[in-house]
């Protein structure tokens, strides 16, 4: 498993909740959608709500439905975490599905000491499942994820990371993004982000089809690039996580040390 830690200068920070998916997303034989999913884990106490971020497939070597290989993140809100002091993100995992008409059974954080039993009900279009959870193993969630022994778990479709968003950020910054999210998961992307009179241009490219990590795993998105000004040029990295129709991304962008939020809405 792996943490992303907050960025150096020029990180930009996309959040939200909901994810993106592919482009051309399948229906397997059980009628449960293909592609990317968040399921929404909630703990019976009050600790903070987890959302488990997916890429699922059929087959991959394997039979059932599945997030292969490790296409699966865990993403929560965390006062002091890794990204923004706000948040923290986990990627390495794996989760499986057994689905029969509309009675699913999900296997979360397979491969790990911890590891969390789902049971839901699919919605008749496949795109959403209510349900339940329960954790078992050695007692210590993995990645240090605040969840209780049971809870509720929903999950929920999600559409492409694609088109033109625009926002601004807390420190005065206006920022514009055109993305494109294709089959593989990963994204190409350019934009501008001008304050005080300066523009910086910044470019993000594909991840080239790593199925460890995924540009977008879920509803988060993640990928690296430049950043480019009248100062010179950075290395540009990027975190994100948006809404389930992706019409709307919150966002923290780092810079220099000092972070702003904002959001970004799609056009």
């Amino acid at each position: 498993m792996r943490k992303l830690h907050a960025i150096l200068v020029g990180v930009f920070v996309l959040c939200g909740c909901g994810g993106g998916s592919s482009t051309n997303p399948n229906t397997n034989s059980q009628n449960m959608q293909l592609g990317q999913w968040e399921f929404t884990v909630t703990s019976t106490n009050a600790n903070p709500t987890v959302y488990v971020e997916t890429d699922l497939s059929n087959g991959g070597g394997t039979t059932g439905i599945g997030s292969y290989i490790n296409a699966t993140a865990v993403f929560w809100n965390q006062t002091g975490g890794s990204i923004a002091g706000l948040y923290d993100y986990c990627t390495g995992e794996q989760t499986t599905l057994s689905v029969t008409g509309n009675n699913v059974t999900a296997l979360v954080f397979v491969g790990s000491t911890q590891l969390a039993q789902a049971t839901a009900t699919l919605s008749s279009d496949g795109k959403s499942m209510q349900g339940t959870y329960q954790l078992s193993g050695n007692g210590t969630a993995v990645c240090s994820t605040p969840l209780s022994a049971s809870g509720t778990f929903t999950g929920q479709f999600i559409a492409p990371l694609t088109g033109t968003y625009k926002g601004s950020l807390s420190d005065g910054s206006a920022l514009t993004l055109q993305v494109t999210q294709d089959s593989n998961f990963d994204i190409s992307a350019s934009g501008t982000a001008t304050l005080n009179g300066t523009t910086t241009n910044f470019t993000l490219t594909p991840n080239s089809g790593s199925s460890s990590l995924n540009n977008v795993v879920g509803a988060a998105v993640s990928a690296s690039g430049t950043a480019t000004n009248v100062n010179g040029s950075a290395t540009l990295q990027v975190f994100g996580h948006f809404t389930s129709n992706a019409s709307q991304v919150s966002f923290a962008s780092n810079n220099n040390g000092a972070w702003s939020t904002g959001t970004l809405t799609k056009q």
